[in-house]
């Protein structure tokens, strides 16, 4: 019997793997058909997480599906961009899992409603660092913070600063009026919390230049002296900045 020549073998070989890797990289027709009801457009790009915040394969993703499991989807349109997180089995929204984002994640998609009027994306606050600020209407803790958080604000000037919520406008718009935040405030955040893992407030991230988190405290506690609270916010900015990675200017 004939034996193929040792290097048409190689390169027969190296192009079967290189098909079947541009096969596994490419979506199957029912995630290309998922996708579309997602409306993102011709050139999405979606991650899947499983609960507790880890990626996933489409596979496993629709699998759960299968098993009546529901999701949080938080995207950008304009971008063509979604993160999509499955929820604890038996939770529905505003029963997320843990929080999953740490140091080095690439922040989540959103496009939210501001009470200043239009829609913000992640897009708008890259280039410089950004602070997120979880609160709701309702929470004690959070309109303990608003001084401190507007004392921060006043004083840096080279950073965003986004409050986000997951109430209505008339709430949101009712704390801002009540409680004098001067953040620039988004509401209908439910989606982002539960992709965020967010279910403590108040919470606060950082967000770095481009775009990835750069820190974080998971229903912040600082000192009862209004002085002590600003130092305290002063020093896990100052911290979360020098541990970050290198940011894009």
């Amino acid at each position: 019997m004939a034996r193929m020549p040792t290097q048409r073998m190689a390169i027969l070989l190296s192009l079967i793997c290189l098909i079947g890797a541009a096969h596994a990289a490419s979506p199957t027709s029912d995630e290309q058909h998922f996708v579309a009801t997602l409306q993102l457009g011709t050139s999405a790009h979606v991650r899947y997480l499983d609960a507790n915040g880890r990626l996933l394969q489409y596979t496993a993703f629709a699998q759960a599906l299968h098993q009546r499991r529901s999701y949080s989807l938080t995207r950008d349109t304009q971008t063509e961009t979604a993160v999509l997180r499955l929820r604890p089995a038996g939770a529905h929204a505003g029963e997320p899992g843990r929080f999953a984002f740490g140091r080095g994640d690439a922040f989540p998609p959103f496009e939210l409603p501001s009470l200043q009027g239009g829609v913000e994306r992640l897009g708008n606050f890259q280039g410089r660092y950004t602070l997120i600020s979880f609160f709701f209407a309702d929470c004690a803790p959070c309109n303990a913070e608003v001084p401190t958080l507007n004392a921060y604000a006043g004083a840096h000037n080279d950073m965003n600063f986004v409050a986000i919520t997951f109430d209505d406008a008339a709430t949101a718009r009712g704390f801002v009026s009540s409680r004098g935040l001067s953040w620039n405030v988004l509401y209908h955040g439910q989606a982002l919390t539960d992709t965020l893992g967010v279910s403590i407030y108040p919470t606060l991230m950082l967000i770095d230049p481009s775009g990835h988190v750069a820190g974080a405290a998971v229903g912040m506690t600082m000192g009862d002296d209004p002085a002590k609270r600003l130092a305290d916010l002063d020093r896990w900015i100052a911290q979360w900045k020098h541990a970050s990675p290198a940011a894009v200017p």
